[in-house]
């Protein structure tokens, strides 16, 4: 994708009353932009009114988002077909500042700082938003870094099934997820935490993050290492933060006899295993994703770790652009995955 053209696609975003300017922002004369990706990725701004509010929701105007790789929706990791007509996903969920609250909703009000979830993907000015998906984001914690949050529900929910306390735990890619979960497998107390990844910068975040050993499997054998470092017998937890069949099945391969396999990460497509061989082993496999009741619970949970310094979302977020610089954003998580971990967006 050439940036020079894409940017001259996206124009400055005009500026616009909030609620407090003595305009009703669900007026329908008041109108935004919103920033998707087509069917082929690329990014495209389109304009409508401000999104009506209604007595169970929250109107919030959109401070940051993390992106996602094209062609990868939020929901699942998923690919997107072009064929399907379908807009691609922009990111994961993002966050903001309420500027109105429905009539039944009490818990919010005008002017809390927030973070959504289970959003559309796409980075509206505004977006109309039901409560139950949203929760207050403390006033320590930067909107960007507030949009990685989004991820630690399914890792704390995989790490309290997992039960690392004591255990050895492989770490499967050092990704976001990967790093959440090498933060938080090392303040439940695991023994020993190993993190393997393709990029050298990642797996220096990881070391950074808490891991004791870390493995570059584009140059090192890690099931080799693994098993040294256990004298043959393989690790009691693997995590897997990939989302590819090939690390799903190294995962399996480290674990020693009645070791849990706990998936973090979804694998996009359908993978068989060898249930006699699973049972022989007394292998576990856990999945790691909460369901959408559990979500605001466990974000509030992440949040206050974040909070009390327990985990660290900064050193995560490797890069924020402003809106107008998405395709560079784009090009750089899609052609320089060594370099990037979270990218974010924000707006003014």
């Amino acid at each position: 994708m050439r940036q020079d053209k894409q940017a001259a696609r996206l124009p400055g975003l005009p500026a616009m009353r909030s609620a407090g300017s003595g305009r009703d922002l669900c007026d329908e004369e008041a109108a935004m932009q919103k920033l998707t990706l087509d069917t082929d990725g690329n990014p495209e701004v389109s304009s409508g009114p401000v999104p009506s509010c209604s007595d169970a929701e929250v109107l919030l105007k959109a401070r940051a988002c993390v992106l996602s790789r094209r062609g990868v929706a939020d929901a699942g990791d998923t690919p997107v077909s072009a064929a399907n007509g379908r807009h691609l996903s922009l990111g994961r969920c993002f966050t903001g500042i309420i500027e109105k609250a429905g009539g039944r909703v009490e818990a919010l009000a005008p002017g809390d700082r927030v973070v959504a979830f289970h959003t559309d993907g796409g980075f509206a000015e505004y977006h109309s938003v039901p409560a139950y998906h949203v929760v207050k984001l403390p006033m320590g914690i930067s909107f960007e870094e507030g949009a990685i949050a989004a991820l630690m529900p399914t890792v704390l929910n995989g790490m309290e099934c997992a039960q690392v306390k004591g255990r050895s735990v492989f770490i499967s890619g050092a990704g976001t997820t990967g790093l959440l979960s090498t933060q938080i497998a090392r303040i439940s107390g695991a023994a020993t935490v190993i993190a393997a990844d393709l990029h050298a910068k990642r797996l220096q975040r990881a070391r950074d993050a808490g891991a004791d050993t870390v493995i570059n499997v584009s140059t090192e054998d890690a099931q080799r290492r693994v098993m040294d470092q256990t004298g043959g017998m393989g690790v009691d937890v693997c995590l897997e933060c990939a989302g590819n069949e090939s690390s799903f099945f190294q995962c399996a391969a480290m674990l020693r006899p009645g070791g849990k396999l706990v998936v973090l990460k979804p694998v996009t497509r359908s993978v068989s295993i060898e249930m006699q061989a699973w049972s022989e082993r007394s292998l576990q496999l856990i999945m790691g994703r909460e369901q959408p009741f559990e979500t605001a619970y466990l974000l509030e949970r992440g949040l206050k770790l974040v909070g009390i310094g327990a985990v660290r979302l900064r050193p995560l977020l490797s890069h924020v652009f402003p809106v107008h610089r998405i395709a560079e954003a784009l090009e750089l998580i899609d052609g320089h995955p060594n370099l990037a971990v979270e990218v974010a967006l924000i707006r003014a």
